[in-house]
């Protein structure tokens, strides 16, 4: 291999000094190792690991590998494949909190004790203690950095994989706020009425769709097809990764076609030839006029619209088919967005003993095409 073929110059960053990294493929396994600090170190690294073969590389490590976490890390998330990845930016913020107990840390010397120690401190304790999913995430990281480290050969085995240092149990209050605060038919029907012009819109369409707020915001006009009443989401916007086709209900149809077009993007930024990025002040406000507890702690946010979405969308289909027009990598992630009520429940006892028994009156309207409060849907249907 040609060695400055494989050297990459890695700026000063985050208080750390510049430093050279390379990158080699032996036996089919890509081997990341942190070089040297200057030009020449780096070459003779290169030079060493030519003389020394696959074996002396692939070999287990020792105790005299003194690479610590914060340099490997660091070597890793500037590293090409690291770099592409949707979560690029988040793991930078991950490893800066991660940084301030591992990062003079010598790989093998990270013990699964210490990690532990580390996730208790991170829930109890600083001025604002994080929330188990928080926590989750920095051990997520700090798990995969070792795995890689484990195939780079770095270190013998991650001290933390397995059962040794398990994922915290999450407090999943988003899946309960909605049923806390009962909301129906109604309150979403008052909450469209009450948005101001510019965020109706939006509104319908999570509700009506299921769509992510970024997914929505970032539209362009030539991702929606009148003609074939359907609107694509491409893989670029899509949180897996994934392009996938909507189809459009008359409703969803309607509030598009309602919308003025001001240039490429559906919700234009003003004269900044973008996009809008938030609507969370004006989704506050109509909120408040609508009487709909709102906020984090104690309320809704814009993401529980599409709980409320995907709860009606498994009312009216399957749940393998939801989870395609949501967007879920699984259908085990659509089932947490879905909550069903004491009425939803009471609903389905009824229509099980319809089916068994036939319908207690004669051309009884069948109990699927009657919401929970008998009321009509959301949007009048098109004419």
């Amino acid at each position: 291999m040609k060695a400055e073929k494989n050297l990459k110059f890695i700026k000063p960053r985050d208080g750390n000094p510049s430093y050279y990294a390379t990158e080699i493929t032996l036996r089919g396994r890509r081997i990341r190792r942190f070089a040297g600090y200057t030009k020449d170190q780096a070459r003779q690294f290169i030079a060493r690991l030519r003389l020394e073969g696959p074996e002396a590389v692939l070999a287990p490590p020792s105790a005299a590998d003194g690479r610590t976490f914060g340099e490997y890390a660091r070597a890793l998330l500037d590293s090409a494949e690291w770099q592409g990845l949707r979560s690029a930016k988040r793991n930078e913020g991950l490893l800066k909190a991660l940084n301030v107990t591992f990062k003079s840390v010598p790989l093998v010397d990270i013990k699964p004790n210490m990690v532990r120690d580390y996730m208790t401190r991170r829930l109890t304790q600083g001025p604002k203690p994080l929330k188990p999913a928080s926590v989750n995430r920095e051990r997520s990281l700090l798990l995969r950095v070792l795995n890689v480290a484990k195939s780079d050969g770095v270190i013998a085995s991650n001290p933390i994989s397995g059962k040794s240092v398990k994922r915290l149990e999450e407090d999943n209050s988003r899946e309960s706020r909605i049923l806390e605060l009962g909301l129906m038919d109604a309150d979403m029907r008052r909450l469209i009425e009450k948005a101001d012009e510019r965020t109706r819109p939006v509104v319908e369409i999570a509700l009506l769709s299921g769509m992510r707020l970024g997914e929505i915001l970032s539209l362009r006009w030539s991702q929606v097809n009148f003609p074939q009443r359907t609107l694509t989401i491409t893989a670029a916007k899509s949180k897996s990764k994934r392009s996938r086709m909507i189809p459009l209900g008359w409703d969803l149809l309607e509030v598009f076609r309602s919308i003025r077009r001001r240039g490429e993007y559906v919700f234009p930024n003003g004269g900044t030839g973008t996009h809008q990025k938030s609507v969370r002040k004006s989704f506050e406000s109509a909120c408040r006029r609508a009487g709909i507890p709102h906020g984090r702690d104690s309320g809704i946010v814009f993401h529980d619209l599409r709980h409320v979405a995907a709860t009606e969308l498994v009312k009216v289909i399957d749940v393998v088919t939801a989870s395609k027009i949501l967007g879920h990598a699984s259908v085990e992630m659509t089932m947490r967005y879905v909550h069903v009520t004491d009425a939803d429940k009471r609903l389905a006892i009824e229509a099980l003993g319809g089916w068994l028994r036939g319908p207690r009156q004669k051309n009884a309207t069948p109990l699927r095409e009657i919401s929970r409060e008998g009321l009509p849907p959301l949007l009048p249907a098109a004419s």
